[in-house]
């Protein structure tokens, strides 16, 4: 992993129109902005590295914060405990684990995965306790979203409908285990597993270019 690369937006594996033609199942909801939350902005330095940018994200211990990068600046706003509103079809998203527990915080959720397939934004950054971690699509990865957006035609009604008849409050994440599930992924058999196998994983699985980075300048990871 080269920490010293100088920070460069995200490209797009495939033209723009055939893009936009693949993500046309899910019918614009990549906007998630928040009504009435102020937006606040972090300048981006110059001639600034990957992990420079990175590391000037926001993080807090109770709860996210979530935005997006362009190639000047960040804009974030606060979220809740487990959410915050995102604006998923810029090309460079982020969002913040609560750092209370850092065990947690420092390993993907399910939920986190499910969404950078679903949605259009082509980087996703999420900062941990004490790592940050970078997830690029690329064409191979498009294969896997193209298996979302059948799965969605086929099975998408039917399955909200037998999560919500099954456990009403926890329809959501039923839902999109289904849905990972049928996409192929496994998960490990515990969280130790997770904490050392996901990039290999997602790697392995969905094609993802992963990165991790550690949170505090001079710490090596992997």
């Amino acid at each position: 992993m080269n920490t010293h690369a100088a920070f460069e937006l995200p490209l797009c594996p495939i033209t723009r129109e055939e893009y936009e033609r693949l993500y046309a199942f899910n019918h614009g909801r990549d906007n998630q902005d928040q009504e009435g939350r102020t937006w606040e902005e972090i300048r981006i330095k110059p001639g600034s590295t990957e992990a420079d940018v990175y590391r000037l994200l926001p993080a807090a211990t109770d709860f996210e914060y979530g935005g997006y990068v362009t190639s000047s600046r960040i804009r974030y706003i606060r979220g809740e405990n487990q959410i915050t509103g995102m604006r998923l079809e810029k090309p460079c998203t982020f969002h913040s684990h609560p750092t209370k527990n850092p065990y947690l915080a420092d390993i993907p959720s399910l939920q986190d995965i499910h969404t950078f397939l679903f949605y259009r934004h082509l980087r996703s950054i999420t900062v941990g306790a004490t790592k940050i971690w970078v997830w690029d699509k690329t064409k191979q990865t498009l294969g896997t979203v193209r298996k979302l957006a059948g799965w969605m035609e086929s099975n998408h009604f039917r399955v909200v409908t037998q999560c919500m008849k099954k456990d009403f409050e926890n329809w959501q994440p039923n839902y999109v285990q289904k849905v990972m599930n049928d996409l192929g992924w496994v998960w490990p058999d515990s969280l130790d597993e997770m904490d050392a196998q996901w990039p290999v994983i997602l790697r392995k699985t969905f094609q993802f270019k992963v990165r991790v980075f550690a949170r505090e300048t001079g710490v090596r990871l992997g």
